[in-house]
């Protein structure tokens, strides 16, 4: 499996997470994966995300120009989140993590959310960099 399906997969966990009543990351899984079907790059990231969900939130919040996190669109949100733990936590290039987000909105999100979500993780790239 691929990263960039493993990072579709774990856009929809992640959203089914946010979406629902409070449901755990191995019942949101059943809704995208097929029995028994494994991805272990999606798990990292669903667990990484609610692991720092805190602290990523902390990089996302100063950078959204007269938006508060929860106002975003709960795809928005999700992939900001997804994308800021990879520039932050993993070995990912940022370049990598920041062209991956700006794809998967640009085929989940609303019609500006690429540009949107770019100018966030620009930022956020610009501050782990201080």
């Amino acid at each position: 499996m691929s990263r960039k399906e493993s990072r579709e997969h774990a856009l929809k966990v992640l959203f089914q997470m946010e979406t629902k009543e409070p449901i755990e990351a191995s019942e949101a899984k059943r809704f995208v994966l097929e029995a028994n079907e494994r991805d272990g790059f999606m798990d990292q990231l669903v667990a990484g995300v609610k692991a720092h969900q805190d602290e990523i939130d902390e990089h996302i919040s100063p950078n959204l120009k007269q938006w508060k996190l929860e106002r975003l669109s709960k795809i928005d949100r999700t992939l900001l989140r997804m994308a800021v733990y990879e520039l932050l936590y993993t070995d990912v290039p940022d370049k990598v993590a920041v062209n991956e987000a700006v794809n998967l909105s640009k085929e989940y999100g609303d019609d500006d959310s690429f540009k949107f979500i770019n100018g966030v993780l620009s930022e956020v790239i610009k501050q782990k960099a201080q």
